[in-house]
């Protein structure tokens, strides 16, 4: 099963790959091909590879949640659906990865509810939809890889 969440995953970069590329958009662009970057390292068997792809994950995750703080074009509550979704991710994979217990899926799911709240009052992301398309398959594939370890 572990397959078909990296193949989740990988549709979801091909996605932004190819959106990014249409908007031609410099600054989402630079963090869409990091956090495609970082899941390309991440998918390696090798842990001295899979380790560090998961850093540079969280190092583009974190410049998305810096770049909604700082984007002046965007409307409020657009920086708010990017700065929140990131900061979800990246609160997630930090609490993963130090190994710190607690409900860790909470995260995940309001990445969800973030992106449906954003969908719903027509937040105009057009130009960030290539890193939020993996943010959103991110929080998909942890939800389905916890619900499969549950059962």
């Amino acid at each position: 099963m572990d397959i078909i969440l990296k193949i989740l995953l990988g549709l979801a970069a091909v996605f932004a790959l190819v959106w990014t590329i249409k908007t031609k958009k410099i600054f989402p662009a630079i963090i869409t091909v990091g956090m495609i970057l970082g899941i390309v390292l991440a998918f390696f068997p090798s842990r001295t590879i899979q380790t560090p792809g998961f850093y540079v994950y969280m190092g583009f995750v974190a410049l998305a949640f810096i770049y909604g703080l700082t984007v002046k074009e965007k409307k409020t509550w657009a920086r708010i659906i990017i700065s929140l979704m990131s900061a979800l991710i990246f609160a997630y994979w930090l609490w993963v990865l130090n190994h710190w217990h607690g409900n860790a899926v909470l995260a995940p799911i309001f990445v969800l509810l973030t992106g449906v709240a954003g969908i719903i009052s027509k937040a105009k992301l057009k130009n960030e939809l290539g890193f939020l398309i993996i943010l959103v398959a991110d929080a998909i594939t942890i939800i389905i890889e916890n619900w499969m370890k549950a059962n």
